[in-house]
């Protein structure tokens, strides 16, 4: 005996109606953030707790990590005393089940562009990064925990003089300067170096004191300021003016300095000489 069409059509709707579909729901993805605190920094250049650095620039690359195409990040953090960040928009892993990867830096760059971030910097920024972190997959979560590190040199300047009479011929400091790059490049595909851009600006770069200071000079090592600077391979020459005698050049024995690191240079003001010791 047939079964008429409406008996069928019932039966198909019931068939249907049994079957559950099963929804895959989004895993999240959460970041926390360290700092490499390799040198002590007490200055108000660097920076030395983690939480100083807001907002932090992020890229993501899901699948083998290429930021080659990335012309801006794909998000900020905000990062709290306990290293948490939170991201400004939530992340969550594809559920084709591909590897999310990260990296981030800080402070924002110039531009982005062919695989490289390109900075432009004054001597009063600290610029930090954190290199590509493997952050897991839908079936394998893992906290993206990014590693930041220094990538400039600190350089400090003490001054003293050898007696008052030395210190009232000099007068007080106007400024202290070094030429330095000021445009630097980082590759987003290796590990976090800064170079000269390929097409270098270079300044004449005053420490924390400003170029129109009017510090004075006294007996015992006082501090004239910090700058925050490239890598370099030549020796450090400081230019160094007061209020009551023409600009000095001060060559150091410094021929080298390396990212995270500090460096500190004490200026000895005679009568008629600065020595470097």
């Amino acid at each position: 005996m047939h079964r008429s069409v409406p008996t069928v059509l019932f039966v198909i709707l019931l068939a249907g109606c049994s079957q559950t579909e099963t929804e895959q729901v989004p895993i999240p993805i959460t970041f926390q953030a360290g700092y490499n605190l390799s040198v002590a920094v007490t200055t108000r250049a660097p920076i030395y707790d983690i939480d100083q650095m807001e907002p932090i620039q992020i890229l993501r690359s899901d699948g083998t990590a290429d930021y080659s195409s990335h012309t801006a990040p794909d998000l900020t953090g905000t990062v709290l005393a306990d290293g948490t960040v939170t991201p400004s928009i939530p992340q969550y892993y594809d559920q084709s089940g591909i590897q999310a990867n990260f990296l981030a830096f800080y402070p924002a760059a110039r531009s982005i562009q062919g695989g490289i971030a390109n900075f432009k910097i004054t001597g009063q920024e600290d610029i930090t990064a954190a290199q590509n972190v493997y952050g897991g997959s839908s079936g394998s979560p893992a906290t993206v925990t990014l590693a930041f590190r220094h990538l400039l040199a600190q350089i400090r300047v003490l001054v003293s003089a050898q007696n008052n009479s030395a210190a009232s011929s000099w007068g007080p400091i106007t400024y202290i300067k070094i030429q330095a790059a000021t445009s630097m490049d980082m590759n987003l595909n290796a590990w976090p170096v800064l170079n000269a851009a390929s097409n270098p600006e270079s300044e004449l770069l005053p420490t924390s004191i400003g170029d129109n200071a009017s510090q004075n000079i006294t007996t015992t090592y006082t501090s004239a300021g910090s700058l925050m600077i490239l890598t370099t391979s030549y020796p450090v020459v400081l230019k160094v003016k007061t209020a009551n005698k023409a600009e000095q050049t001060v060559t150091t024995s410094l021929w080298y300095l390396n990212y995270s690191n500090v460096y500190t240079i004490r200026l000895y003001f005679k009568n008629n000489s600065i020595e470097v010791q």
